[in-house]
């Protein structure tokens, strides 16, 4: 685990959820507790960048569009969630090793790092700690939340300037953190159960979810042989571990991972051992490709190949990849990444970038066999810093070279880092009225892609009211997102909304319409397309509901999380993996022929695996698209 000096503490780089913010001149601020409750809330709101309060001009407007939350219900009552869970934990009889592993992404492994889903709105203010600016009298919320933090701390400098690193929020440099005075109206109200909030946030929330699979279907055939799988696969692409490439003569991908040493799998059917004898689930096969040496901090993503598994965390650099050849080959490959988290890579097997100063290399340097470390500075990297904003996703054009244009998409997310105990949830989707998509296009420097990329003018705002999460397809004309439904009859709808984006070329730069082609009723998380854009996978932690009777009761006491694919074909919402209790499957991603990667804690043994699925792929031959 990294551990930095305080003179780093305000550097803008650890993972942490966005606010937007203004800045007000501190010495002048009215005491929050001078205030009413209607004026609280309103001043609250204003400091949050809510839409509905009217705000002086120059100030920061909402930052809805630029990678943060909309400010609405639903994420409100979520941070005062997990403030009030966070608080129950600060002032409890647990010892101080046991508060501070609670703000962990795994409270059970001190290895992983700490996350601002711990602590609600308690990380706006996390900076701030007992400083100059932070006066007993004027900021009495404020003073005491930092006087308990810095209790527990004691001690431990360089770990408490770690945890206020990685609780920094925003996390965008364009949105300043909140003054003290800002943090204590902030905090007052939510400390007051959020007061006038339904009163001055009015919405207009869908509240049903209904299936829509008929345009989705249509649209499947349509570009069947337009896709980033057609191309792949006409280009012959070779896919990791699997026989080689022959468009005349194909050899099913199920019969990939096959390879074996002395006798045994080299990547081991998961039905095959006892820990994960489970999981395989309709039919499909599972195969272990790897544990990690390390946790991992937020999503998995591969190349389209399948070689490269990237994440957050690792030993080094802050991000990792490892390299399932070397695996192949008998060895043991993982390259430190000095990035924050939120990789992916780009559907032509050519190029990758990461989250924390949208930085981006070719895939050639991850090829390298002198590759040990990636600091963004090689000559293979150029910057897309001027594409702002977290949690993002790419598409490219499907073109017929290598320096086609990429696009990257930004929206209103939810931050889900790993849950792993009985309670985990879903994370709430925090869509709000003023929900949009931003979508940044980058252009070749050169004639190959070591050569870079740029972002070609400003980005392209589309409105997506209640949407939030959204995932782009790997051609760039298709996205999912996950709906932001109310309350209907007392129970919460769940389901992803599917668009479809057309793009023209306006005086030299795009233009994007988006149309509604279907909705999946279904609870997850964030959901990711296949390369042929017939399949959308997501993960689920499971509930009490989800079990039977005859099920292992440790799940009521351990919990689990389990991968789900839908076909837009067939209409089937198919679960592919059954955990066992404590076990954990997180972040599916496809790669080109269709293996559906994702991640396995087994908070059992404190292990973290790379694994894959061939469901998409039986499925497939099994229903082919018409």
């Amino acid at each position: 685990m990294r551990k930095l000096g305080l003179t780093l503490l305000l550097v803008v780089t650890g993972a942490a959820t966005a606010l937007a913010c203004s800045t007000t001149d501190d010495e002048s601020e009215t005491s929050a507790h001078d205030l009413t409750d209607e004026d609280l809330a309103k001043a609250a709101l204003k400091i949050m960048g809510a839409p509905q309060i009217q705000r002086e001009p120059g100030n920061q407007a909402s930052c809805s569009f630029t990678g943060c939350h909309s400010i609405n219900p639903i994420t409100l009552k979520g941070w005062q969630d997990q403030y009030k869970a966070a608080m129950n934990v600060l002032e409890s009889d647990r010892s101080n090793e046991e508060k501070i592993n609670y703000f962990r992404q795994n409270p059970n492994d001190e290895r992983t790092g700490f996350t601002p889903e711990r602590v609600g709105i308690l990380s706006a203010g996390a900076h701030l700690a007992l400083g100059a600016t932070v006066s007993q009298e004027r900021h009495p919320e404020t003073y005491k939340q930092g006087k308990k933090l810095a209790e527990i701390f004691r001690g431990k400098e360089e770990l408490y300037a770690e945890f206020r690193r990685e609780m920094l929020m925003p996390v965008l440099a364009e949105f300043p953190r909140l003054s003290p005075s800002e943090y204590e109206t902030v905090l007052t109200w939510f400390q007051k159960g959020l007061p006038h909030m339904g009163d001055i946030i009015r919405e207009n929330r869908p509240t049903k979810c209904v299936d829509d699979f008929e345009q989705l279907k249509a649209r499947t055939s349509e570009v069947k042989n337009k896709t980033w799988a057609a191309k792949n696969f006409s280009n012959r692409m070779p896919m990791f571990g699997c026989p080689a490439p022959n468009p005349e003569n194909p050899v099913s991908p199920t019969n990939c991972f096959a390879q074996q040493r002395d006798g045994k799998d080299i990547f081991p059917k998961a039905v095959e051992q006892e820990f994960s004898r489970t999981w395989p689930q309709a039919g499909s096969n599972i195969r272990i490709l790897r544990e990690f040496s390390a946790p991992n901090s937020f999503w998995v993503r591969t190349s389209a190949d399948g070689r490269f598994v990237a994440t957050g965390g690792g030993r080094s650099g802050g991000a990792q990849a490892i390299d399932l050849q070397a695996t192949l080959d008998g060895q043991s490959r993982d390259i430190g990444l000095q990035a924050s988290y939120d990789p992916d890579f780009w559907p032509d097997n050519k190029a990758f970038m990461f989250q924390g100063g949208t930085k981006f290399c070719a895939q050639s340097l991850l090829e390298k066999p002198t590759t040990e470390l990636v600091t963004f500075g090689e000559p293979e990297c150029s910057s897309l810093s001027a594409a702002s904003g977290l949690y993002q996703t790419v598409g490219q054009v499907v073109g017929d070279n290598s320096i086609s244009d990429r696009f990257i998409l930004y929206s209103i997310w939810a931050g889900d880092s790993g849950q792993y105990s009985a309670s985990a949830r879903d994370t709430p989707p925090r869509g709000g009225e003023d929900s949009a998509i931003n979508i940044y296009t980058a252009v070749a420097q050169g004639n190959d892609v070591e050569e870079g990329y740029q972002i070609a003018g400003d980005p392209v705002k589309v409105a997506t009211p209640y949407r939030g999460d959204t995932m782009m397809g790997r051609s760039g004309q298709l996205i999912g997102s996950r709906w932001a439904y109310g309350e209907a009859d007392g129970k919460t709808a769940h389901g992803y909304a599917i668009e479809k984006l057309e793009r023209q070329i306006v005086n030299g730069h795009y233009r994007f319409d988006m149309t509604t082609i279907g909705n999946v009723c279904l609870k997850g998380n964030k959901a990711n397309f296949s390369f042929d854009e017939r399949f959308l996978a997501t993960h689920h932690y499971n509930e009490p509901e989800d079990f039977g009777a005859a099920d292992d009761p440790g799940y009521g006491e351990k919990g689990s999380s389990d991968v789900f694919v839908i076909d837009f074909v067939t209409g089937k919402k198919q679960k592919v993996t059954k955990m066992g209790p404590g076990q954990f499957a997180l972040y599916p991603h496809f790669r080109s022929d269709g293996w559906l990667y994702f991640l396995v804690v087994d908070h059992n043994t404190s292990k973290y695996y790379a694994v894959a699925s061939d469901w998409a792929v039986v499925s497939a031959e099994k229903s082919p698209t018409p």
